[in-house]
């Protein structure tokens, strides 16, 4: 009787220690699309930036690569009013609603123009889609980089 109690305890804590819930950076899907080339980073993280008279929540979409060539990162940005509930709404990139940046190698792009759709599920998963989100370097430089697509997944938490 011991041994079959034991198994069934044993069987419970694998099943738990196996469970999807974990913190798995790579338990989401991509479709983001950054000028013709797919972005589909290594990790993603959000965490909450919230003040005493705004919400926040902050998105860092980032790929780890042993080439500098290869590493990308995006940070958005989302503010809305302490009376909202969650994250969950569109937000224009305008420096009010949302804010952000990509960064790829050596060039480095603000985000200014479009939007972004949150969705927020609760426990950490989110649905982040780029609503035709233009980039530009600044200083005169006149290319325009356009993000659009979908991430929806379980995002790291952090801070």
């Amino acid at each position: 009787m011991k041994k079959i109690i034991s198994s069934i305890l044993l069987l419970g804590t694998i099943m738990t220690g196996c469970s999807s819930d974990g913190g798995d950076s790579t338990a989401f899907t991509s479709s983001i699309d950054i000028d013709g080339e797919q972005f589909i980073p290594s990790e993603i993280t959000a965490y909450p930036d919230n003040q005493s008279f705004e919400n926040a929540t902050v998105f860092v979409l980032g790929s780890n690569s042993s080439s500098p060539q290869n590493q990308h990162i995006m940070v958005v940005k989302v503010i809305y009013p302490l009376s909202q509930e969650d994250a969950s709404g569109t937000y224009l990139i305008n420096g009010i609603q949302g804010t952000g940046n990509y960064t790829r190698f050596t060039d480095s792009y603000l985000l200014y123009n479009g939007s972004v759709t949150v969705e927020d599920l609760g426990n950490n998963r989110y649905t982040l889609t780029f609503n035709s989100v233009k980039g530009n370097q600044g200083n005169g430089s006149t290319e325009v980089i356009t993000v659009s697509g979908t991430i929806s997944g379980k995002f790291q938490e952090s801070n």
